[in-house]
């Protein structure tokens, strides 16, 4: 990794909110406001008393997952005011970070998907069923375009996560952990805060059982790692980011007819992971926190 000479971490460096003990105490806070917004949302999956319909309903979970991103502008507009908000808006719709990590590397989950995928028929792509790719069971019935089914993944479901865990939490973590502790702490959280999910029964973590979730965890923790690589790579772009999460949730959820796809697809994300983390250890674990790319 190449040393850049201004990075979002930089920014952060230099304002008085980071110059002092309270980092913690507010990442801390940004975080139960996170998940006080999403769980209250998501409520009804898990508290008796909520009409039969509420509970079956994808509405509630993809409002729940803007939480962590009203949570980044709640918390970035009382630390710096108009300039972090510009700035946030910036990392979410301005390009940035080159052709790679800006462009080929958010497009990624594409290429495990088509990978995945010829493993599983060993090469015979043809016999899928690839009408299956723009839906997911809880959306089985929304008759959503192939569009509008993307742009629900990439707009809710990546900005709505991303803006949070990646571009408010990751750079403030780091101004005080090397990359890979920082990643280990977000890893912990996001995984926390999808519990109410286990409840709902229209996504895959109703029926997961304890190796199934032991396996979540993992590609959790190597996802992390991938989200961790890119952002540094693409100079802080929380649109990259977006665009990754959105276009990895079409490819875990696509139903092609062969099941092991998703499977494969969740190894090829853990390998991949562990790849970036060993071929990079010494950034990873050393004391330097600015950013890379």
């Amino acid at each position: 990794p190449t040393q850049t000479s201004r990075t979002p971490f930089d920014r952060l460096r230099a304002t008085t909110a980071f110059q002092t003990n309270s980092l913690m105490p507010r990442l801390l806070a940004f975080y139960l406001t996170a998940c006080a917004i999403s769980w209250l949302v998501w409520s009804p999956y898990v508290v008796t008393g909520f009409p039969a319909a509420w509970r079956d309903s994808p509405v509630p979970h993809y409002l729940g997952l803007l939480g962590p991103m009203v949570a980044a502008f709640v918390f970035t507009a009382r630390e710096r005011g108009r300039p972090g908000l510009r700035d946030l808006l910036r990392a979410m719709f301005v390009p940035r970070g080159g052709w790679f990590f800006g462009g080929i590397a958010p497009l990624l989950p594409v290429l495990l998907l088509l990978v995945a995928a010829a493993f599983a028929t060993r090469g015979n792509l043809d016999t899928l069923d690839w009408s299956g790719l723009f839906r997911s069971p809880e959306l089985a019935d929304a008759g959503l375009s192939p569009l509008a089914y993307v742009a629900l993944n990439v707009g809710v479901v990546g900005f709505g996560e991303e803006t949070g865990w990646r571009g408010y939490a990751l750079p403030r973590l780091q101004t005080r952990f090397s990359p890979l502790t920082a990643t280990l702490w977000l890893t912990l959280g996001w995984a926390v805060w999808h519990w109410p999910l286990f409840f709902f029964t229209k996504t895959g973590f109703y029926t997961m059982g304890a190796a199934d979730v032991a396996g979540w965890l993992v590609s959790l923790a190597t996802g992390s790692v991938l989200f961790t690589w890119l952002y540094h790579g693409s100079r802080g772009s929380v649109l990259a980011c977006a665009l990754f999460h959105g276009l990895m949730d079409v490819a875990f959820l696509a139903d092609l007819g062969e099941p092991t796809i998703q499977t494969t697809v969740g190894a090829l994300v853990t390998v991949l992971g562990v790849g970036v983390l060993v071929t990079g250890w010494k950034w990873w674990v050393g004391k330097e926190k600015r950013g890379i790319g």
